[in-house]
């Protein structure tokens, strides 16, 4: 290889095999990464990412390959990259003891920056995060989204060539996803290349150009654009008042396939049908009967949802042979929650919560990170009571009926609750004493969530070794097989690929089906989506509940989607107009609402050359926008 084959990229790395052991983590990953982009990794765990990202960085050595970095052999020159690149783990690499103001100014004294240096990026880095007010504040108290935008301050700082970023904004809110953006914004405008990687396929399309990993290989590499254009099929979308059992018969029925995304279907034509007309008529035709009415039917755009889907091109028939739920009769209410508080000294983690849950919903909890979601799961599974307040689930008192309480429930933990050095077989097995299951019915149920992982075959596979998808539904399957009242997910989903995050709902819906009530805790909008009914928290307090579909309705702002030739240089423009009360990125396109006239507003927007707007429209508000409003209000307040 020429050196003059360098010049147009900063990160070069070609050929990269790097092996664990017999375990092929990266096979033969060509990464060419020009100056000045946005370059995203997207997969889901297990796809060889963070192996690839360690390389680049020079803290892991690969089998075979080479790496170059602004020029730079990354093995044989350490010293001469390290104040290049800027890197972030998932792990943040904080120091938990000390504050926010301390562990910047730490970073900053090793990479020998000057103190009139330090003084003035650290005072715009903790601008930019809004970490200002918490400066003080020890790392470790920090809520999961604070603890990420210090990590990103601290790899910041220097002002790296290559700033690498392992999954910054994995399990955190779209408030804090938002910040992180921003701050990223700042240095992209200068010039700093950003290498990304990232399970959201809404911040895939920000990137300039994108690589999709599975298996430790790069299945397609190029802009959002271009990859969108592999799709082959066509697609649409359409709603129903009955939208898992629509589906559900769309694919079994027809030609067609569905999925569920949010509060619509995407149906995806199998041959090439085009005529909307045509695919509207065949819907309605194998639906009428059942009595499932589908509507808003219309032609829509590939996003990066669907090219993931079409690169694994997984059509295994992946049905499941149910077991019978024999669930005991809790009455109407699963859940119920009156004026609970819970104090850790003087902070208030939950404030005076109340609401009641029906038997069989699908009760979604969002909010951002530290608004008090755990703690008022903890407080409904037992395990920690209530300052003030009563509650009680499954027709049992939480305080003076503890057991019971533990008894009927099912809890799967964002960490898997699994134990990494036991078996498929053995975990199974392990839960099964746990919840006393007679020998007939350990080995029923056991078979079940074995089937139900689609692990049939891996009974002996050491867990530790099962990547992501494989671990969350084998969680699943433990934290279900004595078949519990209610059962709680943490954020289910995270770190998973496209295809298991439909598999993981269709199974949540059958649960639901079969009388369970379901708590599930997601970042994930278009999951929230999918939930009967929806609480939003932020410090502590509930401060919205309904429907998805009633919480998206008579907000006093109108909403609005912006397209731009420089999204992050408009968005951050946008941030400072005063008569916008909130503005966030959805993909490739800004989100703002404003309570202004809607002719005037539009008028402002498209005649101020500075924003560079393409164009402006009125839109019915998506669930994240109404997350932020509500948040962002609660804060106003």
């Amino acid at each position: 290889m020429e050196v003059e084959s360098l010049k147009d990229y900063i990160v070069f790395a070609e050929n990269l095999d790097k092996n664990y052991q017999m375990n092929a983590a990266v096979k033969d990953v060509t990464l060419k990464v020009k100056y000045g982009e946005i370059f995203g990794l997207i997969g889901a765990d297990g796809a060889g990412k963070t192996s690839t990202i360690q390389m680049l960085c020079g803290l892991i050595a690969p089998s075979s390959g080479l790496i170059f970095v602004d020029g730079h052999n990354v093995e044989k020159e350490p010293d001469a990259i390290r104040s290049k690149i800027g890197y972030m783990s998932q792990d943040f690499t904080l120091y938990l003891d000390m504050s926010v103001e301390e562990n910047i100014d730490f970073i900053g004294k090793l990479k020998g920056m000057s103190d009139e240096e330090l003084g003035q990026r650290k005072e715009r880095l903790l601008s930019f995060s809004r970490m200002a007010p918490f400066r003080d504040r020890r790392a470790g108290a920090l809520s999961g989204g604070m603890k990420k935008k210090l990590g990103l301050s601290c790899a910041l700082i220097h002002k790296p060539r290559v700033l690498i970023l392992d999954e910054p904004t994995t399990a955190v809110d779209p408030i804090s996803r938002g910040d992180l953006w921003r701050i990223l914004y700042e240095f992209i405008v200068q010039g700093i290349t950003v290498i990304i990687s990232t399970p959201y396929m809404d911040e895939a399309e920000r990137c300039n150009r994108v690589a999709l990993m599975q298996d430790g290989e790069i299945l397609a590499c190029d802009t959002p654009e271009k990859l969108k254009k592999m799709v082959s099929r066509n697609i649409f979308s359409c709603k129903s008042r009955y939208i898992n059992a629509t589906c559900k018969l769309i694919n079994e029925k027809t030609d067609f396939s569905a999925q569920i995304y949010g509060d619509q279907m995407r149906v995806f034509t199998t041959h090439h049908t085009e005529d909307l007309s045509l695919v509207e008529t065949l819907l309605a035709e194998n639906t009428k009967n059942n009595k499932l009415d589908i509507y808003d039917v219309k032609k829509v755009s590939p996003n990066m949802d669907d090219v993931y889907m079409e690169l694994l091109a997984q059509e295994t028939d992946k049905k499941v042979n149910w077991i019978p739920f024999n669930l005991p009769k809790i009455g109407k209410k699963a859940i119920e929650v009156s004026n609970v508080t819970r104090m850790f000294k003087d902070f208030r983690a939950v404030n005076n919560v109340s609401f009641s849950i029906d038997t069989g919903a699908i009760f979604g909890l969002l909010g951002p990170n530290g608004a008090g979601k755990t703690t008022l799961i903890k407080i409904m599974c037992g395990l920690l009571p209530p300052t003030k307040g009563k509650a009680a689930v499954a027709g049992y008192d939480i305080a003076t009926q503890a057991g019971l309480v533990k008894e009927r429930i099912g809890y799967m933990s964002q960490l898997f609750s699994l134990y990494p050095d036991l078996t498929v077989g053995q975990n199974l097995d392990l839960y099964a004493s746990i919840y006393g299951l007679s020998k007939k019915d350990k080995k029923m149920r056991k078979d079940w969530a074995i089937e139900l992982a689609g692990l049939r075959g891996k009974e002996k596979y050491l867990t530790g070794d099962l990547v992501g998808g494989w671990k969350q539904k084998l969680a699943l399957g433990c934290s279900v097989m004595h078949q519990p009242s209610v059962l709680f997910l943490d954020e289910p989903t995270s770190g998973v690929d496209p295809v298991a995050r439909q598999e993981f709902w269709d199974v949540i819906y059958r649960f639901s089906e079969e009388g369970m009530t379901v708590v599930v805790t997601t970042h994930f909008m278009d999951e929230a989506d999918r939930c009967n009914i929806l609480g939003l928290m932020n410090t502590g307090t509930l401060i919205a509940m309904n429907h998805p579909e009633e919480l998206k309705k008579g907000l006093p702002a109108d909403f609005y989607e912006l397209s731009s030739t420089s999204t992050l240089e408009s968005f951050d423009k946008l941030l400072s107009l005063d008569h916008l009360s909130q503005v966030s990125l959805y993909g490739e396109k800004i989100h703002i609402s404003s309570e202004m006239e809607a002719q005037s507003l539009q008028k402002s927007i498209m005649e101020d050359k500075s924003l560079r707007i393409n164009s402006i429209t009125k839109i019915d508000p998506m669930l994240e926008d109404v997350f932020i409003y509500h948040v962002l209000e609660s804060e106003r307040q």
